[in-house]
């Protein structure tokens, strides 16, 4: 980050020195156009690839992705945390495919699903939880409405 930000502070105050207050305002908006694609680079550069993992499953004409991480690609830090989140995601999808009118989960597995992502998001900042957390998410919306459409006894 220091790298990218004393050249453009140095780029910056040089343009002080320039009169025309409009080639000064398009410069500085380039250079912070280019300090952001530099960060975005980094950040694509050191991002774990597990999202070639994730493939999109359908249920009832609705799509929801399917991220699972082969264990030989599991990363070093973070890896049981990995391990939890998508076992706990399984057993949804078991229970999904298994009934299709009984309960997915019981209020203990919908608390270890939030769990299990916020153990992954401390030990994985970088991962993108995106793809576990919008699969959790179409689980625990099926599951609240198969309880709304069951009979109450």
């Amino acid at each position: 980050m220091k790298k990218i930000l004393l050249p453009a502070l140095g780029l910056a105050f040089l343009l002080g020195t320039t009169t025309e207050a409009c080639a000064q305002a398009n410069l500085v908006h380039g250079i912070v156009a280019g300090i952001n694609l530099a960060r975005m680079a980094a950040n694509k550069k050191n991002a774990p690839t597990a999202a070639s993992t994730t493939a999109m499953a359908t249920y009832r004409g609705q799509a929801f992705p399917m991220q699972r991480t082969p264990a030989d690609q599991l990363p070093k830090k973070g890896a049981e945390q990995v391990t939890e989140v998508e076992t706990q995601l399984d057993r949804f999808h078991t229970a999904l495919l298994a009934d299709s009118t009984s309960a997915l989960c019981t209020p203990e597995q919908r608390t270890a699903i939030q769990t299990a992502l916020v153990g992954l998001a401390r030990a994985q900042s970088r991962w993108d939880l995106q793809p576990y957390q919008q699969e959790a998410t179409f689980y625990l919306a099926e599951d609240a409405r198969r309880q709304k459409a069951a009979p109450t006894k």
